[in-house]
């Protein structure tokens, strides 16, 4: 790939992180977190497997990137939220601390596995073994669907409507009488 090549690929990975998002929040909030894990992540799996295994036009090689960023990016928030599914709130702090430590972990040893994957098997291992890891994450959410039963469902995402507080009344009176702008 040249190098414009790869800043398209990189930056499909984000776009497609940035598309996908709301969608499997809102699915997110509407099911159990786990049959969604376990769907994205052997979605996430079969198209690394095409990818590793099939040659891929630049156009398609996009393609995959956004669905890679897509599933990927939003996983993480996902697999946040199913933990603190089945915590009290004094072990949220705790929980969430362990997931950005794995988060990190696989952020520094990550890219050195990726690497030896590809050295062993050349440019396909990068998607082959992004996509062992979700066929890892597909099993182990299958293993905890028998552990235990899904949490009721509690309720939709719903947004708070903004209100005027004093101090942002009283900023915007103060930007009206420095722009000489009559208050209404």
């Amino acid at each position: 790939l040249s190098l414009s090549q790869i800043s398209i690929f990189v930056g499909a990975i984000y776009v497609g992180g940035l598309v996908l998002q709301y969608p499997i929040g809102w699915a997110s909030d509407r099911m159990d977190r786990r049959k969604l894990i376990m769907g994205l992540s052997v979605v996430a799996a079969l198209v690394m497997l095409v990818a590793a295994l099939a040659p891929l036009s630049f156009p398609a090689f996009v393609v995959v990137a956004m669905l890679l960023g897509g599933i990927t990016n939003p996983v993480y928030a996902l697999l946040i939220a199913y933990t603190n599914d089945f915590l009290p709130r004094e072990q949220m702090a705790g929980a969430s601390a362990g997931l950005i430590f794995l988060n990190g972990f696989g952020a520094v040893f990550g890219p050195t596995a990726t690497g030896w994957m590809m050295e062993q098997v050349g440019p396909p291992g990068f998607f082959g073994f992004i996509g062992l890891l979700y066929v890892a994450l597909a099993g182990y959410a299958v293993y905890r669907m028998t552990r235990r039963a899904a949490p009721a469902v509690s309720g939709a995402f719903r947004g708070v409507n903004p209100s005027a507080s004093p101090l942002a009344v009283e900023a915007v009176l103060d930007e009206a009488v420095k722009d000489d702008i009559p208050a209404t």
